[in-house]
């Protein structure tokens, strides 16, 4: 299977304070375990337990008045001291030692997603670069009492799986819950799924399995499927074709037609090397981990700046479709360009991504809240109108030192979501051809009112 793109889906989590009281098996003092052990086997009369304990009259008294008051032992017609079936109830066999269960209060933090109502670790995740799942309202606000149902249904999976630290075991024997005595509510958190989008080499979609991760998985696959597999793309196969002439493509272009994608040919020579070519073959959008790991072995190389020399800039074009960006790898690509942006006491390069919006009569401030909500911290970042090719083209420059050029193609007949397919390169006729038609795009206009380029977003 080749992974081409990976999106995270952010569902909507409550923390539940949980008090509850369980029973675990205990075990006895050191006499009145070895008082019931002898009882266990055989009745005895008060001065056999006396000489095989080394008793006299006045200890054997204290030590069987406990276990007679909770009729744990009793007298025979024959005068001998004797389990009741109470007592034997602690035993499960010969060789095992007496244990009772006894009811413990305890309290847990639980969170449980609110689609599926799974138990989800106590994660303090953001609720930025992720597709925002819908939840059901009823179920949200009766939430304390789902919680309290599954809780009850998966608490011995719970202690198996060691998510309710703190207790005491004892001879590998879990505890049993005995009530759930209070659910109480205590903030909402994101809980973030992560689905990786493969493809087999006949164009066949790996379909979406959350077993492997959650009880209660269909609920969670049918927002994730509605979020995603419901919402159908037009194809941009014309868009791409346009980047294609504009750029000269010779790389991707080759293995793309309208109805499906040669992934054999383009593997074949992404694993034969670009010895013989100014490029390398990307596969998937560039802050996913095989563009990024090609580009982060060029910014590895790069050198420090004399004294006199000013920082270069490294300008990231973003694409303008609706997974874009949607993924924890975006923020991990955007810091990496940021940790290598200096080398000792030198600054090498300055950030700026150019974030893709939409038409609106106040662009500025409507993208801009639209682009906090998506990703948060919109620091090194500015707006551009639609993005490059209708917003289908993503574009990573290095002045003088690299591009990376991911074409996020739309074919609704093979995947629900864009494939991004690419190339990086050092050659500096390509760079300058790249950069050419980047700096095109921004200078221009759609309207004599409407520049590409928008700038900063308004607060």
């Amino acid at each position: 299977m080749i992974e081409f793109n990976e999106v995270d889906y952010i569902v909507p989590t409550e923390t539940f304070k949980i008090e509850f009281s369980y029973l675990s098996k205990q075990g006895f003092p050191f006499v009145k375990e070895f008082l019931l052990k002898a009882l266990y086997i055989s009745p005895f009369s008060k001065f056999e337990l006396s000489s095989f304990f080394g008793f006299n009259q006045r200890e054997l008294a204290a030590a069987i008045e406990e276990p007679i008051s909770k009729g744990e032992i009793a007298y025979s017609d024959d005068g001998k001291l004797f389990l009741t079936p109470l007592a034997k109830s602690y035993f499960s066999s010969l060789d095992d030692k007496p244990m009772v269960e006894k009811p413990q209060t305890k309290t847990a933090s639980v969170s449980f997603e609110l689609a599926g109502f799974n138990k989800v670790k106590n994660q303090h995740d953001n609720w930025h670069t992720g597709i925002r799942l819908k939840v059901n309202h009823e179920i949200q606000s009766l939430s304390e009492q789902h919680a309290r149902a599954m809780f009850t249904k998966h608490f011995q999976q719970l202690v198996q799986n060691d998510e309710l630290a703190g207790f005491k075991i004892h001879d590998n024997t879990l505890p049993s819950l005995y009530s759930v005595d209070k659910v109480s509510r205590k903030k909402t958190i994101a809980h973030r799924i992560k689905r990786k989008f493969e493809i087999d080499l006949d164009n066949n979609l790996k379909p979406l399995d959350l077993r492997q991760q959650y009880i209660n998985d269909e609920a969670l696959a049918h927002e994730i499927s509605n979020e995603t597999d419901n919402f159908r793309l037009g194809n941009n196969l014309d868009s791409i074709n346009s980047a294609w002439d504009a750029l000269a493509d010779m790389s991707v272009s080759r293995f793309v037609t309208d109805s499906s994608i040669d992934f054999r040919s383009m593997l074949s020579e992404m694993a034969a090397g670009s010895y013989d070519k100014p490029y390398q073959l990307l596969l998937g959008p560039l802050y996913s981990k095989q563009p990024l790991n090609v580009i982060e072995n060029s910014l590895k190389q790069l050198k420090p700046l004399k004294k006199n020399q000013k920082a270069k800039e490294i300008t990231w074009y973003g694409a303008n479709t609706r997974y874009w960006g949607m993924s924890e790898g975006f923020n991990c690509a955007k810091m990496t360009f940021v940790n290598y942006s200096n080398k000792g006491k030198s600054r090498i390069y300055d950030l700026k991504l150019y974030l893709p919006c939409d038409e609106h009569p106040n662009i500025e401030s409507h993208a801009g809240k639209i682009w906090k909500h998506k990703l948060g911290n919109l620091e090194f970042c500015e707006g551009i109108r639609n993005g490059l090719f209708d917003g289908n083209v993503e574009v990573l420059i290095l002045e003088g030192e690299f591009a990376a050029v991911s074409y996020h193609l739309a074919l609704p007949n093979i995947s629900p979501v864009h494939i991004p397919l690419g190339f990086f390169t050092t050659d500096q006729k390509l760079i300058a051809k790249i950069t050419s038609v980047v700096n095109e795009f921004k200078s221009d206009s759609v309207s004599y009112d409407k520049p590409n380029l928008i700038g900063k977003f308004q607060a």
